[in-house]
């Protein structure tokens, strides 16, 4: 028996509320092959995800949804969901589409006519950059016709409801559908003759009896609208689950603790990602902009990673590479790296104060690190600590990727670099620590670690499955990032968009930076200790108080709401990104490379396609700074490299418009 499309209804509604963010994220999680919502317009010319004509049902709100504005409706609390709220179309596709193919069933509403129904859906998709993998879906042949007068290569779908009158296939016609969606109790062999004979392909909804599923599919049906996703799957024998790695020999682990993201992958260095796992990264906020990381809840989130991936691999893994965001930092006692102060994040709002007062020899300064003086780097943070509570003698200034590592492996405390270069007290060749810098600051050479090479010998990783992974890379996320992106010794010019913005480019040591950009050691090696490439770098932090370009659904969700309602933050950062692009670009530029988490907000891409100063070239594989660290650890072991710089390109998305 052929397998059917399985279509998650609502989203998956065994885990999570219809039509919710958590639902729809659900069915992208389990790997649901497409998902189906509902729409409905507002009275301000949205449309919001929602079955019934109002949200009285799951809401304390009972005027129907075409009377109300959309924002009204987006801060309207669901009684079903705590916590959610309901989604503009445009959220919806932030979570779904280039993910899964989507099903949109667009209900009609009395006084909307149907060229009004299709300008908000094609709007909404072109905010999305018109995604390929899309279906609409109505009742209404009208509001099918006129999609199919403007967006001929839309797909489109006739739902045929159970008490629905007249021919399905002369409506399915008018609406020029390619396919009808049937209610399943209309499905029989009468009408799925008719409409094979017609050359339209058959859905049924919805579908939650396996006995009933397998009639439906000997009828004829080629796609099943279902509640009970995992069922249906086992009865038609459709494997989702990850297929478990025979041996770790020839496989590099990377791992990449951001900002607000942890990951960990296993790479093959002939064919990329095989294996990603990820968790939150700790952290907390408190008043007075303080932004915290718990080091032992790092390291525990990193040791919990690499346990799910054992689960594949029980094999060890080749090598390793770690890769860390920067200017985070802590004190720790000298012996056994107890922590004697919180791990300040880099944006943190402590240490203005010292800025303030070596304003005055800024330029001084900033010669001798090689970068502009500012609050973020670990060792302005690490003196505002020292004063504001006595440390004991032998403490020693972290960053946390040092903490991270050396409680990994047991080694004594290091740091490449690039990590060094962040706590402002390395000087600008990149090869020692500045007596200057560190005069300025009140602190000592000896509080700090000692200076290691980006790729050399870092220790090992105990495996859970069993042995050690050798730690053959370390360095800082944008330098990881810029390698999996562009690769180890190229100039090319790259933008990559995460927690923060950064537009980068690899030079010779001995080129300046432009005016405001930062510099940084890219990676040295035990034969090349002294760094022969710098990463200039633009970078572009998020407006203070709204949430950060990532690779999280919420933040993509984020962009779509604000682009969708011409509010908020978004076009200002996205205006920002490409200011940093032009900055960066040379005579010879002729593109650039988009990286990063931001790959993962539809919304954010097509802006930048519309924004940005050069053609974008986004890399196939988002996951670039996991990408770079295994390609760092491949060199330290030895094993040959093929993979495209950032996985290769991705195709072009936008196939009907």
């Amino acid at each position: 028996m052929p397998s059917p499309l399985l279509i998650a209804h609502r989203g998956l509604t065994s885990f999570a509320p219809e039509n919710s963010a958590a639902a729809l994220r659900a069915a992208v999680g389990e790997g649901a092959r497409a998902v189906e919502f509902d729409v409905r317009p507002t009275a301000d010319g949205h449309l919001v995800v929602l079955h019934d004509k109002s949200p009285k049902r799951l809401s304390a709100e009972t005027r129907p949804a075409a009377e109300l504005p959309a924002r009204t409706l987006l801060e309207t609390a669901r009684i079903d969901a705590p916590g959610e709220r309901f989604l503009l179309l445009d959220e919806a596709l932030a979570l779904v589409a280039t993910r899964t193919l989507v099903d949109i069933e667009v209900k009609p509403t009395k006084g909307v006519p149907p060229e009004e129904l299709a300008r908000r859906v094609l709007e909404a998709l072109y905010r999305a950059g018109s995604p390929s993998d899309v279906i609409v879906t109505s009742e209404s042949e009208a509001l099918l016709a006129v999609l199919a007068r403007e967006a001929p290569r839309l797909r489109r779908g006739f739902v045929w409801r159970r008490l629905a009158t007249g021919d399905p296939v002369r409506r399915a016609r008018a609406g020029e559908a390619e396919l009808v969606v049937a209610n399943e109790r209309r499905v029989g062999p009468k009408l799925a003759g008719a409409l094979r004979e017609a050359g339209l392909e058959l859905w049924a909804y919805t579908v939650d009896d396996t006995a009933r599923a397998e009639e439906l599919v000997e009828l004829g049906c080629t796609g099943l609208v279902t509640n009970e996703l995992e069922s249906l799957r086992g009865a038609f024998e459709i494997e989702e689950s990850a297929d478990a790695l025979e041996s770790g020999e020839e496989l590099l682990l990377a791992i990449d603790l951001g900002s607000t993201s942890t990951k960990a992958a296993l790479v093959d260095p002939r064919e990329g990602l095989v294996a990603r796992v990820a968790a939150p990264t700790p952290i907390t906020r408190g008043e007075g902009g303080v932004v915290e990381h718990d080091p032992a809840a790092c390291v525990a989130t990193v040791e919990e990673l690499l346990g799910r991936l054992a689960e594949r691999c029980p094999n060890a893994p080749r090598a390793a590479g770690l890769t860390v965001h920067r200017s985070s930092g802590l004190w720790v006692e000298r012996g056994d790296l107890a922590p004697l102060s919180p791990c300040v994040s880099w944006r943190d709002a402590r240490g203005a104060e010292i800025v303030e007062e070596l304003a005055p020899r800024r330029a001084e300064l900033e010669a001798a690190a090689g970068m502009p003086l500012d609050a973020a780097w670990t060792g302005i943070k690490g003196a505002a600590l020292a004063r504001a509570a006595p440390l004991p003698e032998g403490a020693m200034l972290l960053p946390l990727g040092s903490f991270v590592a050396a409680r990994l492996t047991g080694r004594a405390p290091g740091t490449d670099p690039g990590l060094a270069n962040r706590t402002f007290l390395l000087d600008a060749a990149g090869t020692a620590w500045s007596p200057l810098l560190l005069d300025a600051l009140g602190l000592r050479a000896e509080q700090l670690p000692a200076l290691v090479p980006s790729v050399d010998d870092h220790g090992a990783i105990p495996w859970p499955g069993g042995g050690e992974v050798p730690l053959r890379a370390f360095c800082g996320d944008q330098q990881a990032a810029y390698v999996g992106a562009a690769g180890p010794t190229a100039t090319r010019l790259v933008l990559n968009v995460g927690t923060a913005g950064f537009a980068m480019r690899a030079v010779a040591a001995q080129t300046a930076a432009p005016a405001g950009a930062r510099r940084a050691p890219l990676w040295t090696s035990a034969r090349r200790r002294v760094p022969a490439l710098f990463l200039l770098e633009q970078a572009v932090l998020s407006p203070p108080g709204t949430p950060p370009m990532m690779s999280s659904a919420d933040a993509a969700r984020q962009a779509a709401r604000d682009l969708a309602l011409e509010e908020g933050t978004t076009e200002t950062f996205i205006a920002a990104l490409a200011s940093a692009v032009s900055s960066m670009a040379g005579q010879r530029d002729r593109s650039v490379v988009v990286t990063g988490g931001g790959l993962d907000s539809p919304h954010l891409v097509h802006r930048l396609e519309q924004s940005l100063p050069l053609p974008m070239v986004s890399a196939r594989e988002a996951e670039v700074t996991l990408l770079g660290a295994a390609r760092l650890a491949a060199a330290g072991t030895g094993l040959a490299w093929s993979i495209e710089p950032g996985g290769g390109a991705r195709a072009g998305r936008r196939l009907w418009l």
